[in-house]
């Protein structure tokens, strides 16, 4: 597995965050096991998180470089609002591409374990255990970054009705604070969802061992 980027997301003092991707697994050509299946289908899912890890990478870059823009901004005598109110707007659609994204991704889960459940391992309860495993880290990675993704629309829509206001003195500093928390929220479900491919990659290292 490698490190895909690091991202840094300053909205008030935000922390950043990393994402990973999927390195492929290479199956032992002529090998007929079911273990070997599993590495095949497990490479099908790598390259459909390749395509979602794009997605994301696109989202957050975007997001980050509108941070910028917000801070720059915002600590101007005369902030430029409809800058502003373009880059939320902005930031919702590529939001959404992300969701779509991850509907592919769920897609490519669900195959995965429609696939693989039904291999007979005979004896080797280790190979069906992990591949098991494999199938359940997936789900999780799965679930962690929708999360990650809803909270971004969270954040969104919190900082979108916060710069609603033509006049900063109306500005609700509740919505700012509640997009700071959703943004919070969203790193660590990124976070999370990085630990879960960590442990796919690992699985899936130690299945290709096992061929």
């Amino acid at each position: 597995m490698m490190e895909r980027y690091r991202a840094i997301l300053l909205l008030l003092l935000m922390t950043g965050s990393s994402i990973f991707f999927a390195g492929c697994i290479a199956p032992r050509m002529g090998d007929t096991h079911n273990t070997t299946i599993v590495i095949q289908n497990y490479n099908t899912w790598a390259d459909q998180q390749r395509t979602y890890d794009d997605q994301v990478h696109s989202a957050l870059t975007q997001i980050g470089n509108n941070v910028d823009t917000y801070n720059h901004e915002i600590a101007r005598d005369q902030p430029d609002l409809g800058l502003l109110r373009k880059n939320v707007a902005a930031d919702r659609q590529i939001l959404d591409a992300w969701g779509t994204s991850s509907t592919a991704l769920g897609s490519a889960t669900d195959s995965f374990t429609t696939d693989t459940t039904p291999l007979d391992f005979g004896s080797d309860t280790e190979s069906s255990y992990l591949s098991g495993l494999l199938a359940q880290d997936m789900k999780i990675y799965s679930i962690d970054m929708i999360n990650a993704q809803q909270h971004f629309i969270d954040y969104n829509r919190d900082l979108g009705q916060y710069l609603t206001p033509d006049d900063p003195d109306y500005w609700d500093d509740s919505l700012r604070m509640a997009a700071m928390d959703a943004k919070a929220q969203a790193l660590s479900s990124v976070e999370e969802g990085n630990a879960a491919l960590s442990n796919i990659t690992a699985t899936a290292q130690t299945l290709q061992q096992r061929q």
